[in-house]
């Protein structure tokens, strides 16, 4: 009998009470502050570029965690289109104003012209790192559609797209770019999307369905013996790679550094195997505190980077690398956790926040 996610659907328990979801939004959340807190030094060849590098290699499956959680928790559900529209968009448009306007009124307070703030809001992200805020309103667009492929296709029919998928924007994209020698920017899927039309494949969607395979089958390939060794070892290549890439060019190539390059999704994977393939409890109340502010603590870690290195003179820019990198991350992350959980008991933030 054809093997269908559907069959599975009603035996799952609640979504928003396993363990294993919170500690991914957690680890995920934590990644993100490392890698921005470790950026400021990946940009250019000195003696701290190799710890940028590596711990630049070690949180670049961050984003695609994020979404590969989002496929996890999403393309199970079964409700309406305009229930999950509502929801979606009440969850992911208040931090999108938010947001905006806090950097905004950053920018100004320091002096930066911020021009017509409704036409810079709409026209995107006002800071860098909220584009993942206007790529998830795109994504969500597909979502009720994914649903219904996901919850419908037989195993080899997923099994397919993902292939697809992963040639078609990652794997390829990696060659074509380095063979062509198209820059470091951006991967390109040339003629598999020029002659083939295979567009339709490109693109972040495919984490989604990622994720919701992956978290059915966790446990059965391995969950934390096999996710780990695989995540550290597409880790490894990911900076292994970037060298090999950014020295011969003799200028740093962030190209293994992007989100679809194929060791940043095995490195996805395999930490997403890890987590998921767990066994499944109920998260306790401070892991679910600090799970429900991910999403909050990821708007807000750009201006506390900031703040920390002007208040406390700490920044991975200072003293060595490899201590104040981490130690910086943490120190973020602390506090935004306690200002993000602070705010979020006052009701009326709770659901912005």
């Amino acid at each position: 009998m054809k093997w269908t996610v559907r069959r599975f659907i009603g035996k799952r328990i609640n979504l928003g009470m396993d363990a294993r979801i919170s500690y991914l939004r957690i680890i995920a959340c934590a990644m993100v502050v490392l890698l921005h807190v470790c950026g400021t030094n990946v940009h250019e060849f000195s003696q701290r570029w190799w710890s940028a590098n590596v711990y630049n290699s070690l949180t670049r499956a961050c984003v695609p965690l994020f979404f590969m959680i989002s496929g996890a928790t999403l393309l199970y559900k079964d409700e309406a289109l305009g229930i999950f529209l509502r929801k979606r968009l009440l969850r992911i448009l208040p931090p999108v104003l938010l947001w905006s306007i806090v950097y905004l009124a950053w920018l100004k307070y320091w002096g930066a012209p911020t021009g017509n703030w409704f036409v810079a809001i709409v026209s995107g992200p006002t800071m860098y790192h909220l584009w993942y805020f206007y790529a998830a309103l795109g994504l969500y667009a597909f979502v009720p559609l994914l649903r219904r492929f996901v919850q419908n296709c037989t195993g080899g029919e997923i099994a397919w797209f993902l292939g697809i998928w992963f040639l078609a924007a990652s794997a390829f994209p990696m060659v074509y770019s380095l063979v062509r020698d198209t820059g470091c920017g951006s991967l390109r899927m040339g003629v598999l999307d020029d002659t083939y039309n295979l567009g339709n494949f490109g693109g972040y969607a495919g984490f989604f369905v990622l994720g919701a395979v992956l978290r059915e089958h966790a446990a059965r390939l391995g969950g934390w013996r096999t996710g780990m060794p695989v995540f550290l070892a597409a880790s490894v290549c990911t900076g292994i790679a970037a060298y090999v890439q950014s020295a011969s060019l003799g200028a740093v190539c962030e190209l293994f550094y992007l989100y679809l390059s194929p060791f940043v999704v095995l490195a996805a994977c395999g930490l997403f195997i890890a987590v998921a393939g767990g066994a499944n409890s109920t998260p306790s109340r401070f892991i679910q505190r600090m799970a429900d502010s991910t999403l909050a603590i990821y708007g807000l870690h750009i201006l506390v980077i900031d703040r920390v290195a002007a208040f406390l003179g700490l920044s991975a820019r200072i003293g060595n690398p490899w201590v104040t990198t981490p130690l910086t991350a943490v120190v973020v992350l602390i506090v935004c956790f306690v200002a993000i959980d602070s705010l979020r008991r006052i009701a009326p933030l709770r659901a912005i926040l």
